[in-house]
C-alpha cells in the first residue's frame, strides 16, 4: 500500500441512530476498508451505531441534523449546511460515502461546495412513481453524488425510473459471512424456551418492526394456517419509539385472533434465535435486499419470500428456498405451507443457500466492488472531472 493511499481521507455519514442492516453494512464496509483508507465517521442522530464504532476504534463525529431535514424548510437549515460545510474544509477529507437518502439529502450541497466528491449507498426502492417526493428529491441529489451504490438490480431500476442518469447507478450487492460458530445447542434452547415441540416447523422473521417489512402480512398468514398446529410462527425484533403503534397493532391483532402459533420474541442477537428455524422468511412486500436473509441463508436456514424486489435476485425458488408471486397473506401462507410439505427436502435446501451466500453474497466481493468504485472516483475527482 502507497503512502498516498494511506493519506486518503474518507468520511462515512449516518443519519439514522438505530441499528439496522443499513448500519450494520455501514460498519461492515468501514471495517474492511479501514486500513486502506483513514476512515472516520459522521453521525447525525445519536444512538446505538455510536457505540459500535467506539468498540471498533473509529474516530466519530456528531453533528446534529436539523429537525426537518427536507428542502421545503431549506431557509432554516442554511446555519446546518454551513457548518457542515466548514467541517468537510477543516478536515480535508478526499471523499464523503453517504449510508441512505437522509445523509445524503444533508451533505449534497455542503460537499458540492468543498468541491468534494460524494458516493451516496441506497438501500430503498423508489415505489410512488416519477413524480413522487422521494423521486425528484432523488433526481435533485444525483445531481451532487458522483456514484450512487444500489443495493439491488431493483433499486437500480427504481432510481433510472425517477430519472437518474444510467451512468451514476451501480449495483453492488450486500455481503456476508456466517458467524466462525454458533453456540452450540442453541436450536434445542429456543424451541425449548418458546414451546417449539419435535417435529413443529419454525418459520422466523428478523427485523426492525415498521411499517414497510411487511409484519403485518406475516401475522395474517399466521391467522391463515392457525389451523395446522405443527407449523409456528416467531418474530425476533422490536419497533423504534416512532413505531411502538405498529408493534402494538400487530400483538393486538395476533391476541384478537387468538394466534397460538404467532410468537413475539423481542430484540436479540439473531444468532441466538435464528439457528432455531427451519425456515427463514422475508416478509416485505418491496425489500431493497434483506441482508438478514443472506445472513439466515448462509447458516444454512432455507429462505422464502416475495418475488419482488431484491428478495427474488436472492432467492432461487426449489433450490434454497420458496418464492411467490402472490404478494399477500394467503400468498406468503401458501409458500410457508408448501415448504413444510416439502421438509425433507430443506437440509439440501439450506445445504444450497449456504453455498449461494459464498459465490454470490460474500463480503470478500462486495468490499472488493465497493474499493473499486471509491478509487474509480477519487481518480476522476483527481483529474478534475466530476
Amino acid at each position: 500500500m502507497t503512502g498516498n493511499m494511506a493519506k486518503r481521507r474518507v468520511l462515512f455519514l449516518e443519519y439514522f441512530p438505530l441499528f439496522g442492516g443499513g448500519q450494520r453494512m455501514l460498519l461492515s464496509i468501514i471495517g474492511n476498508l479501514k486500513d486502506d483508507y483513514d476512515a472516520e465517521v459522521l453521525i447525525f442522530n445519536r444512538g446505538g451505531i455510536e457505540t459500535h464504532l467506539k468498540k471498533m476504534g473509529i474516530k466519530t463525529h456528531f453533528m446534529q441534523a436539523p429537525a426537518k431535514p427536507k428542502f421545503r424548510y431549506f431557509f432554516y437549515f442554511i446555519p446546518f449546511i454551513m457548518r457542515l460545510y466548514n467541517f468537510l474544509k477543516r478536515g480535508k477529507y478526499s471523499l464523503v460515502y453517504s449510508s441512505g437518502f437522509f445523509s445524503t439529502k444533508l451533505a449534497a450541497i455542503p460537499c458540492a461546495m468543498a468541491k468534494i466528491p460524494l458516493i451516496w449507498h441506497k438501500h430503498l426502492i423508489i415505489s410512488r412513481g416519477y413524480f413522487s417526493y422521494t423521486a425528484s428529491q432523488s433526481r435533485m441529489l444525483s445531481l451532487f453524488t458522483s456514484k450512487i451504490i444500489c443495493v439491488s438490480e431493483a433499486s437500480r431500476r427504481s432510481m433510472e425510473s425517477a430519472g437518474i442518469k444510467r451512468d451514476k447507478l451501480v449495483t453492488v450487492y450486500n455481503g456476508t459471512k456466517a458467524p466462525e460458530r454458533v453456540q452450540a445447542g442453541t436450536r434445542a434452547a429456543v424451541r425449548k424456551k418458546y414451546g417449539i415441540k419435535h417435529g413443529d416447523f419454525l418459520c422466523g422473521s428478523v427485523g426492525y418492526i415498521r411499517l414497510d417489512k411487511g409484519f403485518d402480512l406475516l401475522v395474517k398468514a399466521a391467522a391463515v394456517l392457525k389451523n395446522e398446529p405443527q407449523i409456528k410462527f416467531m418474530q425476533v425484533g422490536k419497533a423504534e419509539e416512532s413505531d411502538k403503534w405498529y408493534e402494538a397493532k400487530l400483538k393486538k391483532d395476533a391476541a384478537d385472533n387468538n394466534l397460538e402459533n404467532m410468537i413475539f420474541a423481542g430484540y436479540g442477537d439473531k444468532y441466538d434465535f435464528m439457528p432455531a428455524f427451519d425456515l427463514y422468511v422475508m416478509p416485505s412486500p418491496n425489500e431493497p435486499f434483506g441482508l438478514v436473509t443472506i445472513e439466515a441463508m448462509s447458516l444454512g436456514i432455507p429462505a422464502a419470500g416475495f418475488a419482488s424486489g431484491g428478495t427474488a435476485e436472492i432467492i432461487t425458488d426449489g433450490r434454497d428456498g420458496f418464492l411467490t408471486e402472490n404478494i399477500s397473506a394467503l400468498g406468503l401462507a401458501a409458500m410457508i405451507k408448501r415448504a413444510y410439505l416439502q421438509r425433507k427436502k430443506l437440509k439440501k435446501m439450506g445445504a444450497a443457500a449456504r453455498k449461494t451466500v459464498a459465490e454470490r453474497f460474500g463480503t470478500e466481493r462486495q468490499m472488493m466492488e465497493i474499493k473499486g468504485i471509491i478509487e474509480s472516483v477519487l481518480r476522476t475527482a483527481a483529474g478534475g472531472i466530476r
